[in-house]
C-alpha cells in the first residue's frame, strides 16, 4: 500500500513558508561511494556534521549513477583537469625519459609531451572520477545503473551553499580545516567523502542530472518485497 501511495509523489518537501523567500537557497550534497563500502556510522556522522548549519533537509535519495549521468555531472571537471594537470604530467614524463635515456630533450618535444601524453593522463584522471562515482568507465553501457551507490541530500535555508561548503572543507582533505567533513573522513582529492554544489546555478544543474525530485522509494520497496 505504501509503495502504491508513493508512486508519482514528489521527493522534495515543500511545507514551510519563509518570511523572506529571496534569502532562501538550496544546495545538493552527495555522500560518496567510499562511505558505503562496508556497514559503518560514517554516513550518519557526516549528516550530523552538516546539521551544525541549522539548514533543513528537504530531500534525500539513495542513488546509483549511470555512466551517462556521471559523465554529465562531472563534465565541467574534465577541462579543468586537462588545463591543470597536462603540463605537470608532461614534465614528469620528461624527467623520466631524460633520466632513462641520459640526454636533454628539446623544448619542442617537451611541449609535445604535455599536449599528448600529459593530456591523456589528465583525461584518465577524469575517467577515474567517473568510475569512482558510477563503478563504470567510458565505453560501458551508458544507461545502466552503476554498481556503487551514494546518498543525495538537498538542504534548504539562508546562505545554504556557503554554510554547507564551510562544513564540508577543502577539496583536498590534507588541506581542509580541522573539524570539517573532508578532514575527518576524506582520503585524497578524489576520494574526499562528499560533494556539495558550489553555487545556485550548480545546484540547478546537478539536481536535474540526478533527478532529485524523482521519488524512487516505491521502486526500492517493491524490489525488497519481491
Amino acid at each position: 500500500m505504501f509503495a502504491s501511495f508513493l508512486e508519482g509523489q514528489e521527493n522534495l518537501v515543500k511545507n514551510v513558508v519563509y518570511s523572506d523567500p529571496t534569502k532562501i537557497e538550496r544546495t545538493l550534497v552527495i555522500i560518496k561511494p567510499d562511505n558505503w563500502k562496508y556497514n559503518s556510522s560514517r554516513p550518519g556522522a557526516i549528516i550530523d556534521m552538516f546539521s551544525r548549519t541549522g539548514l533543513r533537509i528537504i530531500g534525500i535519495k539513495v542513488h546509483r549513477f549511470t555512466l551517462e549521468q556521471a559523465l554529465e555531472f562531472y563534465g565541467p571537471v574534465e577541462g579543468i583537469l586537462k588545463e591543470k594537470l597536462s603540463e605537470s604530467f608532461g614534465k614528469r614524463a620528461l624527467e623520466l625519459l631524460e633520466k632513462e635515456f641520459k640526454f636533454k630533450i628539446s623544448r619542442e618535444s617537451a611541449d609535445a609531451l604535455s599536449r599528448t601524453f600529459g593530456t591523456e593522463c589528465a583525461k584518465d584522471q577524469f575517467h577515474q572520477i567517473v568510475e569512482f562515482m558510477s563503478g563504470m568507465r567510458p565505453g560501458d553501457e551508458p544507461d545502466k545503473k552503476g554498481n556503487v551507490k551514494c546518498m543525495i541530500l538537498v538542504y534548504e535555508g539562508e546562505n545554504a551553499v556557503n554554510k554547507i561548503r564551510d562544513v564540508l572543507g577543502s577539496t583536498d582533505p590534507t588541506k581542509a580545516a580541522e573539524g570539517t567533513v573532508r578532514k575527518e573522513f576524506g582520503s585524497n582529492v578524489m576520494v574526499n567523502t562528499a560533494h556539495a554544489s558550489d553555487s545556485q546555478d550548480s545546484y540547478e544543474r546537478e539536481q536535474r542530472i540526478v533527478r532529485i525530485n524523482n521519488n524512487s522509494l516505491s521502486v526500492i520497496i517493491r524490489e525488497h518485497i519481491g
